[in-house]
């Protein structure tokens, strides 16, 4: 396994992430919590996420996954403790 392979690898994946998060927060804008359409969504938005870790676990270790995976929620753990407001763009 390359390790440049891996860290492009999940450099995608963090975008897609960041994609993933965007439309989660337009469904939460734009529909309530129990209406149907934003659980469908969700639900979605859910399996697509799943489905491409499940996709790099068949590309990759799976034990590199689980510490690529980690590395990224403590950034962005770090991040949200570090400046807690949401920058507009």
């Amino acid at each position: 396994m390359n390790e440049k392979n891996i860290d492009e690898a999940f450099e995608n994946y963090h975008k897609i992430r960041e994609c993933i998060s965007g439309l989660n927060e337009i469904f939460d804008i734009n529909f309530l919590e129990n209406n149907i359409y934003h659980q469908m969504g969700m639900d979605n938005l859910k399996n697509l996420h799943d489905s491409i870790i499940e996709l790099l676990g068949h590309t990759y270790n799976p034990r590199v996954i689980r510490i690529k995976l980690r590395e990224i929620e403590y950034d962005e753990k770090e991040a949200k403790k570090n400046f807690p407001f949401k920058l507009l763009t």
